[in-house]
């Protein structure tokens, strides 16, 4: 199996393959709690990017286009399998841009979940990447507060904050020259108390996407997927449940 990406479960018979991309500093063992919340025929995989966890000696990849070839090429490695793929914050962009170069080749998801970030058209612009520790660390807080712990002990900070700002250089840096609609469907997930992502940019996925776009809101903040699993792993097994027979096959 590929570093690039987490076997959380892997069946015989899956019905189906979730792939889960995390957000900006996240790892795959973010996704775990997940195994308790989903049927045993639907195999659970989560995205590893280099300098984290088990990749902790690996350099850090600060582009987006670039940790998207690695991702894509290490799911077309794998047994094909009727496909989800879910993103969340950069994981969103990643996730759409992985869509894209797996329909290239005739490997599709059957559908994209993109969860709290806004599509590349719509993203504001953004250099945090290139500021100082404090203003990084700033913003990290103003998304989480649950974090502060982590991020006021020094030793933590050290070892998180280089992989921090590389996963914020390749999302801010991310200007795709062509924006390609999918074939997938394109649900957006979007938690109601969210300040980084406007109801407005998240509806404008809608143009990326040859089916008409359903955007659910859930309760809490821009890690509402944290704090309220279990709707959101609902809303994904409802997707699973309306596949086409065909998909399935």
């Amino acid at each position: 199996m590929s570093p690039w990406l987490r076997v959380l479960r892997e069946g015989q018979q899956p019905r189906a393959r979730l792939v889960c991309l995390p957000h900006a500093g996240g790892s795959a063992s973010f996704f775990r709690p997940w195994l308790a919340l989903l049927p045993g025929d639907i195999d659970l995989l989560a995205v590893q990017y280099p300098g984290r966890e088990e990749r902790f000696n690996e350099a850090h990849v600060p582009c987006l286009a670039t940790l998207a070839e690695h991702i894509t090429q290490a799911l077309l490695a794998l047994p094909a399998r009727p496909l989800l793929l879910f993103g969340h914050s950069m994981g969103a962009a990643l996730a759409y841009a992985v869509g894209v170069q797996l329909e290239a080749v005739g490997r599709g998801a059957a559908h994209v979940f993109v969860s709290a970030h806004a599509p590349p058209h719509r993203q504001p612009p953004s250099d945090l990447h290139r500021q100082d520790d404090a203003t990084l660390i700033a913003d990290i807080l103003r998304q989480d507060a649950q974090a502060a712990s982590l991020w006021a002990n020094p030793q933590l900070r050290a070892l998180f904050l280089p992989t921090l700002r590389s996963d914020y250089q390749a999302i801010e840096t991310w200007s795709p020259t062509e924006l390609k609609r999918l074939t997938a469907p394109i649900d957006v997930l979007l938690g109601r108390e969210d300040t980084e992502v406007s109801l407005e940019q998240a509806c404008a996925w809608a143009d990326l996407s040859h089916h008409a776009t359903d955007i659910r809101l859930f309760q809490g903040d821009h890690f509402y997927r944290k704090q309220q699993p279990r709707p959101v792993i609902d809303h994904l097994l409802q997707r699973v449940a309306n596949l086409p027979q065909e998909a399935l096959l």
